[in-house]
């Protein structure tokens, strides 16, 4: 089967829970980065947003949805 067109039981997989709380549901948050002017395409300081996710419960945002964005 064509891995574009396959389908995905959702019930069947597991549902990621916050680390600190084990809550379940999540809201959207951002980490906004500065872009410095000297590797801004246009030569200008950029901000960048860039969503992520934390606890609906507690606020803890998980290392899971950190990855790759903060240092």
């Amino acid at each position: 089967m064509n891995p574009a067109h396959m389908q995905i039981d959702l019930s069947r997989e597991e549902n990621i829970k916050c680390e600190e709380c084990e809550g379940e549901i999540f809201s959207p948050a951002f980490i906004i980065k500065r872009i410095s002017p000297l590797i801004s395409p246009d030569g200008k300081e950029t901000l960048v947003p860039l969503q992520i996710f934390k606890c609906g419960k507690c606020d803890h945002v998980n290392e899971l949805f950190l990855e790759g964005i903060t240092n």
